[in-house]
């Protein structure tokens, strides 16, 4: 297996790897027959700063700490891609870069709507590692996001909207066409934030497109209903337990 190449534009890894992983294998209640041979698994945003506790915590996002390990066990996927958010101090999406406005207040940026967050997964933070409880050695690709001061970043596929009024790629789409991935499975936290945003950029891109559900968390569980009528209306196939 090759060492875990990053795609940003920082050019370093600081991905953390866990010293004492998840060990029990713990059934995620998912059905994995029929995989397809040309699979990717993106895991977004397993990160300690959206885990309970954390500065910008997802409702029980820890709830999916022994699926995920579970699943990567399983080798079921022939490429496994992870993101990671990694945001510069004064990032443009921080509420304390727009006093006097506070974190989930919204703001105008660049013509469109953007949700201020509390400041969350600085670079080289420990809440912005990769979580440690998982063994990560099987992820071919990180993609790390939200590395530009002036634009957000949800979707692993295109960053959010930028000054120049377009959306940036990110390279994903290109690095799993190039290994002829044509089903993408995507799992990891916020469900109702950058899991969503990465599926509805999944399918404009032609990927075929699965939505782990039991393996993700949303910000707040009042967006689900919202969550799954998107999935739905998009043709999204949404894997339940």
């Amino acid at each position: 297996m090759p060492d875990n190449e990053v795609i940003d534009t920082t050019q370093t890894s600081e991905t953390q790897t866990s010293e004492t992983p998840i060990t029990e294998t713990q059934p995620a209640g998912l059905a994995l027959g029929g995989v397809s041979p040309h699979s990717a698994l993106i895991v977004v945003d397993v990160q300690p700063d959206f885990m309970p506790g954390g500065a910008l915590a997802c409702a029980e996002g820890d709830q999916i700490l022994l699926g995920l390990e579970w699943l990567l066990s399983q080798h079921a996927f022939a490429h496994v891609v992870a993101t990671q958010d990694w945001h510069p101090t004064r990032h443009v999406s921080f509420a304390s870069s727009h006093p006097p406005h506070q974190p989930f207040e919204a703001i105008e940026l660049y013509g469109h709507s953007q949700t201020l967050w509390p400041d969350h997964c600085i670079q080289r933070t420990e809440g912005a590692a990769l979580h440690p409880a998982i063994d990560w050695s099987c992820c071919d690709a990180i993609i790390r996001k939200g590395t530009d001061p002036g634009i957000d970043s949800y979707s692993a596929f295109r960053n959010n909207v930028g000054p120049d009024g377009h959306r940036p790629a990110t390279g994903l789409a290109g690095w799993l066409r190039d290994r002829r991935v044509t089903d993408v499975y995507l799992c990891g936290l916020a469900r109702d934030v950058c899991v969503l945003w990465t599926a509805e950029d999944a399918v404009a891109a032609g990927f075929n497109t699965h939505f782990l559900w039991p393996l993700t968390r949303p910000v707040t569980f009042e967006t689900d209903d919202d969550t799954r009528q998107r999935l739905s209306t998009l043709g999204i196939t949404v894997v339940d337990a």
